[in-house]
């Protein structure tokens, strides 16, 4: 494959990275997988996993395959321009970051001479990863069909690269353009919110000021959930850095960008004869599992789980009750807000808190989420109950 209108680098380092450069023969992942702070730790032995250079060749293949098929198909959609293969005369490509799952890599591309369009290209190399991400792949492609507003990226292709040391998976996304990952974070002892910068500085705001971000949070996931099929994005995590900011003139967007799931969790079964009667218990169970998931993080994104202040689920609320307007008009079923306080109204403080135990047990959380979500159980249901109590 010829390589000339590609160059290729890491996030953090300024120089290009060429084939047989010593970062170029690195292990991506593994026993001792890559981070961005790591990413100079030396390799003492060869091996067959996929290193570096693997991984930004099959995304060069990947990009090139077809005449550059996938990667045209997201020029002509970003720039409203029809691009032909011998327009692009250059494809920059960043090694971005390294999660659970994917190794994200920026993509830039120059067309035209001097147009430039610039996408995600999310690649997996793990067999999780190389499982989920052409379901993720569809199920990004259809929520943006079925749904009139999009919060989540547009998804151009995917496909499997073949190398000789396995099956990589990419698949091509819009890139958001100065969205930053974010994550609660401590400063001389106190809980703050920390907006990581691309150029990798670090802007703090407190807690207060960014309950705008998680009220805007809340009323995505209750914009994607469905009414009539109890179906909702699951999993998601604040750690995982699946929510992405942009402050701007005093408000602040929100996107997600990644979806692992989307289903029904509630324990009821969806028939039509007996559909209303389960919309509102439904309904409570999302309410409440998104109220104590909101609430957690990790301390920098990858560190101790941390919860949030109470102050928070003000937010959460908003957001959520804001999105239940929005569904009102949607469905065929009145006042979702007027309907949902009032139900929740017809339970006492301790029947919430057994409600919030028993979701604890139903969804598995990890076991330091599950002792810091048990030592705030029961003020976390007491202060639900006095919001709704007052409403």
């Amino acid at each position: 494959m010829d390589l000339n209108c590609f160059c290729f680098f890491i996030s953090g380092e300024a120089k290009e990275v060429f084939p047989g450069s010593l970062l170029w023969e690195r292990p991506l992942s593994g026993e001792n997988p890559l981070s961005l702070s790591g990413i100079h730790s030396e390799q003492t032995t060869k091996d067959t996993r996929i290193t570096i250079g693997d991984y930004l060749v099959a995304s060069a293949r990947f990009l090139s395959k077809n005449d550059f098929l996938i990667l045209k198909s997201g020029l002509n959609i970003v720039s409203n321009i029809c691009v032909q293969t011998n327009q692009i005369s250059n494809i920059a490509i960043f090694l971005e970051k390294h999660g659970a799952f994917y190794h994200p890599l920026k993509i830039q591309v120059v067309f035209h001479g001097n147009c430039t369009g610039s996408f995600v290209l999310n690649g997996a190399v793990s067999k999780p990863g190389l499982s989920l991400i052409g379901n993720e792949y569809q199920l990004i492609a259809s929520l943006n069909k079925s749904h009139s507003k999009s919060y989540l990226p547009k998804a151009f292709g995917v496909d499997f690269i073949k190398t000789d040391k396995g099956r990589i998976g990419f698949f091509l996304g819009e890139w958001f353009e100065g969205f930053k990952e974010f994550h609660v974070t401590k400063d001389q002892g106190e809980k703050q919110i920390v907006i990581w910068e691309s150029d990798g500085t670090c802007h703090y705001i407190s807690q207060t000021s960014a309950l705008p971000i998680y009220k805007e949070i809340s009323r995505i996931l209750t914009y994607y959930y469905d009414i009539e099929t109890f179906k909702q994005i699951f999993s998601w995590h604040h750690a995982a850095g699946d929510f992405i900011v942009r402050p701007e003139q005093g408000k602040i967007h929100v996107r997600l960008i990644t979806i692992r799931g989307y289903g029904c969790l509630t324990p009821f079964h969806i028939e039509e004869k007996d559909k209303k009667v389960h919309i509102l218990p439904a309904l409570l169970f999302f309410f409440l599992t998104l109220t104590l998931r909101m609430r957690l993080d990790r301390f920098n994104g990858t560190g101790k789980t941390a919860i949030l202040g109470k102050q928070v689920l003000n937010s959460t609320i908003e957001g959520f009750l804001f999105a239940l307007d929005e569904k009102s008009s949607a469905y065929d079923f009145g006042d979702l807000r007027s309907g949902f306080i009032e139900f929740f109204q017809q339970f006492n403080l301790e029947q919430i808190i057994d409600l919030l135990e028993n979701l604890l047990e139903s969804c598995h959380p990890d076991s330091s989420e599950t002792t810091v979500i048990k030592a705030n159980i029961e003020s976390h249901g007491q202060f639900l109950y006095s919001i709704f109590k007052n409403s």
